[in-house]
Parts: C-alpha cells; sequence; structure tokens
C-alpha cells in the first residue's frame, strides 16, 4: 500500500432534514498510516458513525476527499467488489452479521466463498481463525447458542477472513461486560496484526485505548483532541483556526459561552468574561431518603431456559420492586437479555413462572402478550426499533397515541432530560447511534407504564450522556416510576436502588 491507510481531507457531511440541512462532518481531517491501530471518541452526535459510513463507501462527502487503502471512497460506493476485498467491518450487533441458520464456520467462511475460493480453503481458513479467536470449539454451533462475547469474537473472524486491508469497528464491545470486552480487543488487535491490517475502532470505550498506538476524539464533526495511550491529550487547532475546549477546561475556567483571549509571547490565554454563566442542569438529582413503595410489579420463579441445549438460565428467581430502579448486571450471554425477553413476553421459559403486574405471561397467547405490552410495559431494547420516517419528538408522540394519551409537555420534558430538545425535530434517520438509543429510552418512559424495561440502554452513549440518562432514570423513579435495566455500566449500577449480579 502506498501512502496512507485512511485519508479524510476538509470533508464535510450534510444530511437534509425537514428543517434543513444537518452538518454531521465539518472540515475533518484525519490520516491513518498503514499497520496503525486508531481508537475513535466523542460524544453522541459528534459525526462518529458518519465517519464510519464515508468510509466505507455507503455515505458520499459533500464536500472535501476520502481515501481508503489508495482507493477514493466514492469508487468504494461504485464497486461492491472493491469495497469486500479492501474492507472488513465489525459491528456492535454481530446479529447483523452472523447468519442464524448458519453455523459459526460457515458464517465465518460466507466472504471467502464469495470471492471464490475452493471449500477445503474457506474451511481451513475459517478454522484457523476461530482457533485464534479462541471458539474453535464452537465452529459447528449456530450463533444463537452463544454467548455474547463468543458471537462477537466470531463476527471478528468473520470480517477479517478474507484479509482486508483496512478494518473499521464501529462499537465491538457495546453490548460486552468488561472482562468480555477485554478478550475481544485483544481477539480484534491479533487477527488484525495477522492480517496486516489498519485498524479504526469507533467506541466509547476507554478500554479500547488497550490496543490502540493513538486515541483521536472528534466533536462537533471535527478533530478536537489526539494524544498516545498514557500521554496527555493534546488539544487540535485545524486549518482554520478552530479550537475545541475540552469539557474540564470549560469546568475549571469557568468558560462556557464566551472568552478574552490574549497573546502573550508565545502563549495563547484565555479568560472567561464575567457575565458567562454555567448551564443549568436539564434534570435535576432525584430527592433522597424518600419512602419507596414495597411489593413487586414482576417475578420470575424458578425459572429455566436454554437455547440450542445450552442452559442460559436455570431455576432462577427474581423480583423487580415497585417504585425502584433495578439494575441487572453480569458478564455477557449470563442471561440478562434472556431476562428481558421473559419479562417482555417475546420469550417463554422451559419451566417456571413469569408474572408480570400480577399476569402469568406463558397463560397468554401471542396475540394477548401483545396486547399486554402495548398496556403494561415500556420497553428499549438494544436496537432501537424506531420510525425511521418520524422526528425524535413525533417518536415519542406516537408512543403515546398508541396508548391512547397525548401529553405534549411530558414530550418536551424527556427530550430536555435526554439532551435531544435541539434535535426534536430532526427525522430519527439523522441521528447518531446515541441520539437514537436516548430517543429509544423516551418512547419507553414517555406513557408512564407499569414496568419500564431497558435493555443497556447506554451501551452507545459517552459518558456524559450516560450520567445524564441515569440522572432522568433517578427522577423518573422518584416520580414512581419502576424501571429494570441490564448494563454493564458502573455509573448507571451505582445509581440504582437494587442490583441484581448474574
Amino acid at each position: 500500500m502506498i501512502g496512507p491507510a485512511i485519508s479524510v481531507d476538509d470533508v464535510f457531511c450534510l444530511y437534509r432534514g425537514a428543517q434543513g440541512d444537518v452538518a454531521a462532518l465539518r472540515g475533518l481531517d484525519l490520516v491513518v498510516e498503514p499497520g496503525e491501530r486508531v481508537v475513535v471518541h466523542g460524544p453522541s452526535g459528534s459525526g462518529k458513525t458518519t465517519l464510519l459510513r464515508v468510509l466505507e463507501g455507503t455515505t458520499a462527502p459533500s464536500a472535501g476527499r476520502a481515501t481508503v487503502a489508495g482507493f477514493d471512497v466514492r469508487t468504494l460506493a461504485r464497486r461492491r467488489d472493491v469495497r469486500a476485498r479492501v474492507l472488513g467491518l465489525v459491528d456492535q450487533h454481530h446479529g447483523r452479521v452472523l447468519r442464524p441458520e448458519l453455523d459459526c464456520v460457515t458464517n465465518v467462511a460466507l466472504q471467502l466463498a464469495i470471492s471464490g475460493a475452493s471449500r477445503r480453503e474457506r474451511r481451513a481458513r475459517a478454522e484457523s481463525l476461530l482457533d485464534a479467536a479462541g471458539v474453535g470449539h464452537l465452529a459447528d454451533v449456530p450463533p444463537v447458542a452463544l454467548s455474547g462475547g463468543e458471537a462477537q469474537r466470531v463476527a471478528l473472524c468473520a470480517a477479517l477472513a478474507h484479509g482486508p486491508q483496512v478494518v473499521l469497528a464501529d462499537e465491538p464491545t457495546g453490548e460486552l461486560d468488561q472482562v468480555t470486552a477485554e478478550q475481544v480487543y485483544d481477539v480484534l488487535d491479533t487477527l488484525a496484526r495477522d492480517a496486516g491490517a489498519t485498524l479504526l475502532i469507533v467506541s466509547h470505550d476507554e478500554g479500547a485505548a488497550r490496543i490502540a498506538d493513538r486515541v483521536v476524539r472528534i466533536r462537533d464533526g471535527r478533530l478536537s483532541e489526539v494524544w498516545e495511550p498514557g500521554e496527555p491529550e493534546r488539544v487540535v487547532v485545524d486549518r482554520r483556526g478552530w479550537l475545541r475546549l475540552p469539557a474540564p477546561a470549560r469546568d475549571a475556567t469557568g468558560i462556557t459561552s464566551s472568552a478574552k483571549v490574549a497573546v502573550v509571547g508565545r502563549r495563547l490565554v484565555l479568560a472567561p468574561f464575567a457575565d458567562a454563566t454555567p448551564e443549568e442542569a436539564a434534570v435535576a438529582e432525584a430527592p433522597a431518603g424518600r419512602d419507596l413503595p414495597t411489593g413487586a410489579v414482576a417475578r420470575l420463579t424458578a425459572v429455566g431456559v436454554a437455547y440450542g441445549g445450552r442452559v442460559v438460565l436455570a431455576g432462577l428467581d427474581l423480583s423487580v420492586a415497585r417504585g425502584r430502579l433495578t439494575v441487572v448486571r453480569g458478564r455477557s450471554g449470563s442471561g440478562k437479555t434472556t431476562i428481558v425477553r421473559l419479562l417482555a413476553g417475546l420469550a417463554r421459559a422451559d419451566h417456571g413462572v413469569v408474572e408480570v403486574d400480577g399476569v402469568g405471561l406463558d397463560a397468554l397467547g401471542r396475540a394477548a402478550r401483545a396486547r399486554f405490552r402495548r398496556r403494561t410495559l415500556g420497553i428499549a431494547g438494544q436496537t432501537a426499533g424506531l420510525a425511521e420516517a418520524l422526528d425524535a419528538g413525533e417518536n415519542l408522540e406516537l408512543a403515546l397515541t398508541i396508548r391512547g394519551q397525548r401529553d405534549s409537555e411530558r414530550v418536551e420534558t424527556l427530550l430536555v432530560g435526554l439532551g435531544l430538545a435541539p434535535l426534536a425535530g430532526r427525522p430519527v434517520r439523522l441521528l447518531s447511534g446515541g441520539e437514537r438509543q436516548r430517543v429509544a429510552v423516551g418512547r419507553a418512559l414517555v406513557a408512564r407504564p407499569t414496568l419500564v424495561i431497558l435493555d443497556e440502554p447506554t451501551s452507545q452513549l459517552d459518558e456524559g450522556n450516560a450520567e445524564r440518562l441515569a440522572s432522568l432514570l433517578r427522577a423518573e423513579v422518584a416520580a414512581g416510576a419502576t424501571i429494570l435495566c441490564t448494563t454493564h455500566d458502573r455509573a448507571l449500577a451505582a445509581s440504582a436502588d437494587v442490583v441484581i449480579e448474574l
């Protein structure tokens, strides 16, 4: 490869919206050398996902130029065969990559089959990768029978099977616990090095730096900071002179809206204007020491579930207390999402009793369970499942309408609490993954259901928005809500009334 593996030169990217264009990238510059490992951080809506879409050739830059492995991204968009040879794509959701009807070794070999490799070559390469990833013993097992960490390692093998020059990974550990995430990073690093591939990882997880040569942060569609792991962060001044002050610097200096600028020798000195005021918090902390209602909204009693002969839950007893924030934690594959599906009536237990609001769900037929969900539950899963033609506010209003309610003040309050008020009129198809996740949480909360179930609600959120969400959930519980969350997020677990370890 001659030249950079990835080159992004003054790239702008605009999305057309009903109320005008939305700028996702605003003159972004980034160069990644062959074989380099770069991690991209940034808050939700900063442009990280758009950057990946540009690099994989599925979104064209509105201005500027970007190349991958020497190919202009517009060439990648036109020539799928080139993109298939050059790129390896790792998704946060392994379910989007792995075919459930195929076993693991066949899933890994699919890309090689497309490129024309013989059956023997495909099998040998796939088995070699699975062995290197520590999941060779699962070669003949379907993905549905795997834990989240195992399935993600298989997905990594599938992404690298054809020997790509550049690997783009989008939140590859967003749904995994810390121990499993570290294992996945190690596998990703090993497989990429063995393939001689350049690696670009977009992630909120600070642990991604364990395999990085360099870490960069994007804010507001521009490169704002860059550093090597273990070294201080360096603020970036772009070619137009834009400089983005990090939040700790703004907090420490009181610079929140405007500043005085002075040049002293070779130093640039910034000082706050006297009339600068800090931003008001959107959501108040939940009052301390309140009386919590007693009783349980939901129960699992001696529940057992197995998939493909693999036991996921064995005789589990679990209670969700009324008027409390209950968090379920555990390593990937411990059964957290299975609990969510049971309580939502989306799966049946092999044995035991599942009750929600006094109703035994296993006694209900499919249509009755759907009516029960609409009447009783608010659910936000790991994929948002939003109404793409509507904007953020309209998605919340739709949830109310389905339940025969109207409450514009409630919608506005939640949008403010979730930090989505500036985006309320923007179509959800133009939102980042983290913004969409917050819309999904708002939709689950808006109708004040009997039980709110949130599956990994901070998996795509940066630290600031995760803390904002935790504060909102505390406020909702203080107002009488009952919320069950599965999470790996320590901050969210720290704000819970009840923590259940699996």
